[in-house]
Formats: structure tokens, sequence, C-alpha cells
């Protein structure tokens, strides 16, 4: 491959015909990931407060439910592992 590169923080490389790397060879995937976390990602009370809120509102909507949400289930580690942690948080879900 002409130009081969592969980006210096994670495995991706110009196998992806989309990517780009900045100077210092971190690939755009791993910048947009940079920018949505420092948005969207709250490890910490306040992550715990928003979640509280949306598991408090799931529930509410659902009230007189036999369901308050919806899961899909593979039987992959990712989703058996959300459907145990919707159990614990209360939640009602047809999976």
């Amino acid at each position: 491959m002409n130009n081969y590169q592969r980006c210096s923080r994670c495995v991706m490389d110009t196998s992806d015909p989309d990517i780009s790397f900045n100077e210092i060879g971190v690939c755009s995937h791993c910048q947009a990931f940079d920018l949505s976390s420092k948005r969207e990602w709250f490890p910490n009370e306040l992550g715990e407060q928003k979640l509280k809120t949306i598991l408090d509102q799931i529930r509410l909507d659902g009230q007189n439910q036999e369901y308050d949400c919806i899961l899909g289930l593979s039987g992959g580690v990712d989703s058996s592992y959300l459907a145990l942690k919707a159990k614990s948080w209360g939640l009602r879900p047809l999976v």
C-alpha cells in the first residue's frame, strides 16, 4: 500500500479510506473520540446524577405498563451485561 500510516494511539490505519492523521500521527477517529468524550462522557458524580435522572424518567414514563423499556439482546457480553444492569436499576425491559 502506498503511503501506509497507522495511528500513533490506536490500531487504525490507512486501510480506512476516510482516515486522516494530525501532525503527531493521531487518527481522525481518536480525535473525534476526544472531542465527543469531553461533551458526552461523565465518569463521575455528574454522570451518576445524569443516569439517575434518565432512569427515573424511564420508570415514570413506563408506569402502569408491563415493560418500561426495550433492550436488544444478542447473547454477547455487552448486551447480556446491560440486561443485568437494567434489572439492577429496577427497569422492566422487554428483551
